[in-house]
């Protein structure tokens, strides 16, 4: 197990590998499943211009880390006829925030395409974050059960709500009633290696219905995923981190 500090006085002390990234720029810190991360603190007083916006200066102060995504395993046949195993998959950044009111999630990657609409023969780009509602033995493949839920903010980029939902294992996603989860997106053709994705999600710190995640307790394991319209992907057929990366949320 790794553990990474995080905040706004932590940035000088992380060291970044001297590879680049696929925009061009010098690659975050790779985390791996099991990694324990500390979630960056932005002091009360401080705020982003609008909420959720993905171009905020303050983005620029915080740590960013990244994560490999690659082809979800199969859950169902229908799914493994469209997997290409040999897809060696991407990199997804992200940089993981918390005010005393407010969690946030943020996640960029690079697409070349912006497929911004379901129709017959086309799917939408789309990106989210799991967490589990119990620990890290809960399954990162939509939970394990009932009883061993997860919870999961799915961004659409057709320009809808971000959609807050549970599950509990394939075929169980459920959009929960009381969903306080919001977001908004940017897509940055402006980057010198290649266009790219720029997505905020975030939802206020308390819990307001039931089988949303509580940030109020030590560690949260989180997982990753993101859907390339231009390929087909879509429902299962995804791009996925590989299990849990345990979100640090203790004070101080």
């Amino acid at each position: 197990m790794r553990y990474f500090l995080s905040g706004l006085g932590a940035l000088a002390a992380l060291a970044f590998p001297a590879a680049a990234d696929d925009l061009g720029e010098p690659a975050p810190t790779l985390l791996q499943a099991g990694d324990v991360v500390k979630v960056a603190r932005i002091p009360d007083g401080i705020f982003l211009r609008v909420e959720n916006d993905p171009d905020d200066t303050i983005w620029q102060r915080l740590p960013e880390y990244r994560v490999q995504v690659l082809p979800a395993p199969s859950v169902h046949v229908s799914v493994d006829l469209r997997i290409n195993y040999d897809d060696p998959g991407h990199d997804v950044f992200l940089q993981l925030a918390r005010t005393s009111e407010r969690f946030y999630v943020r996640m960029r990657w690079r697409d070349d395409s912006r497929d911004d609409a379901t129709t017959l023969d086309r799917f939408q780009d789309a990106a989210a974050v799991q967490f589990s509602l119990g620990d890290d033995m809960t399954s990162y493949m939509m939970g394990s059960g009932p009883e061993e839920a997860v919870n999961i903010w799915y961004w659409p980029a057709d320009g809808g709500d971000v959609q807050d939902l549970a599950a509990g294992g394939f075929g169980s996603t459920t959009r929960l009633p009381d969903g306080a989860v919001t977001g908004a997106a940017l897509y940055d053709e402006a980057r010198s290696g290649g266009s790219e994705w720029v997505v905020v999600m975030s939802r206020p710190i308390a819990v307001s219905g039931e089988h949303q995640v509580s940030f109020e307790q030590q560690q949260v394991p989180a997982a990753f995923a993101v859907w390339q319209g231009s390929d087909g992907q879509r429902d299962g057929f995804k791009h996925v981190s590989d299990g849990w990366i345990l979100l640090d949320l203790e004070e101080g």
